[in-house]
């Protein structure tokens, strides 16, 4: 992955549920960037889940299907913990 189309990683980030868009759009803007090749190709695998998927792993009330998508999904949840209560976030 020499290139990274953020363009492309944000779009397909935006899910049209409200739930998820409020977890995944700062991730993508705010932690995403300074992660490394290996996290972006996990976490461009996380977007091929359906919306109700990743809703139930985001939320807590499934577990993803592969031990790379659990990371992935503990580390939104963990940067998304981070940013609450900062202000345009």
């Amino acid at each position: 992955m020499s290139e990274i189309n953020w363009g492309r990683i944000k779009w397909q980030s935006r899910r049209g549920m409200r739930e998820l868009d409020l977890m995944l759009l700062p991730f993508v803007e705010h932690d995403l960037p300074k992660c490394d090749e290996q996290t972006i190709a996990a976490y461009m695998d996380l977007l091929n889940a359906s919306d109700l998927e990743l809703f139930r792993w985001l939320h807590g009330t499934a577990v993803p299907d592969s031990k790379q998508r659990q990371d992935m999904v503990a580390f939104i949840i963990k940067c998304h913990e981070g940013r609450r209560g900062v202000e345009g976030v």
